[in-house]
């Protein structure tokens, strides 16, 4: 059978942006309350209920949860109308003034009494802007529930309901493409007149491809259904089919012309159901004209005349595949409501709130959250310095507001990394001042955090003591220490929200991995914390994991290399990035101890040698450049240095990656997570990928970093009361 619920989960995962908020009025019911729980890494969800009942019915285990407990909890907003007396009078008001000259017209009074209760608040709230789609219908009649959203939400034209079946593979083969179809309208329009006709012609068809990619599916046809077969029989019915033909053209002509994505569709008007889904019926009725239109005997959408049609055939399949599990979908209303039956089980609810936020994403009218009270978008600024640039982000609670990679020249890169702070925090300033923002002014301010004393993972107050010891490199000196300090600069000393976010110190090695090979020295962790940590949290959420129950090995490869064991959400072991694992673009990695005396005996001092085995070996030592993608290019070519170079590189990364085996304890590994600014070369992912083949590891790719993403979050979880703000002590 079709995976219709995985094919609009991954698309879901690839649309970038902000996240929808969905509204549910009837919260206490066990089945929303579950599928809220695997919605919450694809939506915002509000809950219309007390926090307390919610924490109770969770802690009694009376809710089938896709995620932890504690996760899904930090990810809900509930709110209870009576506790609102703003909104309430807000909505009220607004009832009052799309309610006047109807039939259902209300007072004031009248309108304050229904707002207060959940539903209308939640139609309401989704009117007003405050959340993108109400959710309802499990526990309310549809009179109760969807007849105030026809009544208050703004439509397109008709509103009709679609009915989407991945059948089974018992179904007839080759009848429906995938053994996909669509039905409409199947609840709502007794006798449409042909311009409703052509709206749900077109719109179900246009609904169909943006569910179903056309990688998938090639061609939409629908098929507008009649007891007539273009000409052969009369009626009033078959007139209305007629008219609409006209109009449906029209409007499938300017669909396409909007979006190309649309080409792919097809619709054949007045056609018996054995023609609209039988290509030999088809030629049998019609002869040389049954291949005038693609959709003649291909129709995978199927468009009823009338609801007794569209009610029917939604049934029939719906009570003769049980296991097809139908995907009830609105037309006409914006996306802004779905009402279920009150037989819904909690698959029916979490797949349609999934093919609803789908289609408000591929509509080309969602942009965010118009009023996002209910999840405020708290004004962040985050830095990022790297060895070539600083990025640098303005955010709006998720939702990237300018964002731009700073490149520095070749001057100021030559410098000490202090050297390079008036230059880079220019930089920052003149990127604030072209965008109107201002440091003092943001929410918070987060920087990468730098070489510190070894410390856990978590945010951390940008202080006195932790500026003074980035300054003076007590721990090390690297570009990646200007992170605190600029974002301490840009905000003013008065700011009370200046931070770093799991800074590149965070020390979670187990004691095994503590030992050196000499008693007395022990190792320690300096590595991209940051980029790993965000990539295996944000792998786990994406697939309804908890970073915490995972064993993951991830690989940062950017200007430096670190190749982490995660396991039970600690990292307990990982290469010093400066000194230990492959060579990178500019570092020598691990080197024989041997070749660190005699460099140490050369006559250089410490600095020097630093410096020799940090900013001046690796790849470049070799080539003499730092731009890894030459280096392939030039290997295309046939330089056996280059080539000799990137082989060896991949191959150290590779043989760093197995060697984190042991460290699982003969436990499985969940997946291996490539990450960092060289994994956007597709040349190196195959590279190690191929190496690593026969080891039997699965990968997931994130190209580039995830950096600021990661100091956003940082901040949003002590934003919003997840965690707290911790003091470098």
């Amino acid at each position: 059978m079709f995976p219709l619920e995985h094919c609009i989960e991954e698309q879901l995962r690839e649309i970038k942006g902000s996240l929808p908020t969905l509204i549910f009025p009837e919260a206490c019911d066990p089945r929303i309350l579950s599928a809220a729980s695997g919605l919450i890494q694809h939506a915002k969800i509000v809950l219309v209920c007390h926090r307390e009942d919610v924490e109770a019915a969770v802690e009694r285990g009376e809710i089938d949860l896709k995620v932890s407990a504690r996760r899904f909890l930090q990810s809900i907003e509930c709110v209870w109308p009576p506790d609102e007396p703003e909104l309430l009078d807000e909505f009220a008001r607004e009832l009052v003034e799309k309610s006047a000259g109807r039939s259902w017209g209300v007072s004031y009074e009248e309108a304050l009494e229904l707002v207060r209760g959940e539903v209308y608040f939640s139609i309401l709230a989704v009117r007003r802007g405050y959340a993108d789609a109400v959710l309802g219908g499990v526990v309310n009649s549809s009179r109760d529930f969807f007849r105030p959203c026809l009544r208050i939400l703004e439509r397109d034209g008709v509103v009709y309901e679609m009915g989407l079946f991945a059948l089974p593979d018992s179904h007839a083969p080759g009848l429906f493409e995938e053994n996909l179809v669509m039905f409409a309208d199947v609840a709502l329009n007794p006798e449409p007149d042909a311009e409703a006709l052509s709206e749900i012609a077109v719109g179900a068809c246009a609904t169909m491809r943006n569910i179903i990619p056309s990688s998938i599916l090639p061609q939409v046809n629908g098929a507008l259904l009649s007891y007539s077969t273009r000409g052969s029989g009369a009626g009033s019915s078959v007139d209305r089919i007629r008219k609409a033909e006209i109009l449906i053209d029209e409007k499938l002509a300017a669909l396409r012309a909007e979006n190309p994505a649309y080409e792919g569709i097809h619709i054949a008007t007045e056609l018996q159901i054995g023609c609209a889904i039988s290509k030999e019926a088809a030629r049998t009725k019609l002869g040389a004209r049954a291949d005038a239109n693609p959709a003649v005997g291909a129709a995978n959408v199927l468009i009823a005349p009338n609801l007794d049609t569209g009610n029917l055939l939604y049934h029939i399949y719906d009570t003769r595949f049980p296991d097809a599990r139908p995907v009830l979908v609105i037309g006409g209303l914006r996306n802004q409501a779905l009402d279920f039956s009150r037989g819904s089980r909690v698959e029916d609810i979490e797949i349609g709130a999934k093919a609803l936020m789908l289609r408000m994403c591929r509509s080309g009218r969602y942009a965010g959250t118009p009023n996002d009270r209910f999840f405020p978008r708290y004004e962040i600024l985050t830095i990022n310095p790297t060895r070539d640039y600083t990025e640098v982000g303005i955010w709006h609670g998720r939702d990237i507001g300018h964002r731009e990679r700073i490149v520095h020249s070749a001057e100021v890169i030559a410098l000490e990394p202090m050297e390079q702070l008036p230059a880079r925090l220019e930089a920052v300033r003149d990127f604030l001042e072209r965008h109107g923002a201002a440091g003092a002014k943001m929410e918070a301010v987060v920087g990468r955090g730098g070489l510190l004393a070894p410390l856990g993972s978590g945010t951390y107050r940008v202080s006195p003591r932790m500026m003074e010891e980035l300054g003076s490199g007590e721990y090390g000196d690297h570009v990646v220490n200007l992170g605190a300090i600029l974002a301490r600069e840009v905000s003013g000393d008065g700011h009370g929200k200046v931070w770093v976010v799991d800074p590149a110190v965070v020390d979670e090695l187990d004691d095994r991995s503590r030992l050196s090979g000499l008693k007395g020295v022990e190792r320690d962790a300096t590595w991209h914390a940051l980029s790993q940590k965000a990539v295996a949290k944000h792998f786990a959420t994406q697939h309804g994991e908890e970073y915490e129950d995972l064993n993951l090995i991830v690989a940062h490869v950017g200007g430096g290399v670190s190749i982490g064991a995660h396991r039970a959400g600690r990292c307990v072991q990982v290469n010093n990035a400066l000194f230990e694992g492959p060579m990178s673009l500019e570092r020598a990695g691990a080197i024989g101890s041997s070749d660190v005396i005699d460099l140490c005996y050369s006559g250089l001092g410490r600095e020097e040698v630093v410096r020799r085995l940090t900013r001046e070996a690796g790849m470049r030592s070799y080539l003499g450049t730092t731009d890894f993608d030459e280096m392939v290019e030039r290997a295309r070519g046939g330089d056996p240095d280059a080539s000799l170079v990137t082989d060896a590189f991949a191959e150290q990364v590779a043989s760093h990656i197995a060697a984190l085996v042991p460290k699982f304890d003969g436990g499985p590994i969940d997946q291996v997570i490539l990450t960092g600014e060289l994994t956007t070369s597709r040349w190196l992912v195959d590279r190690i990928e191929g190496l690593l083949s026969r080891v039997g590891f699965e990968f997931t790719v994130y190209p580039g970093d995830l950096e600021l993403d990661a100091l956003r979050d940082g901040a949003l979880r002590v934003l919003r009361g997840v965690e707290d703000a911790r003091d470098y002590l």
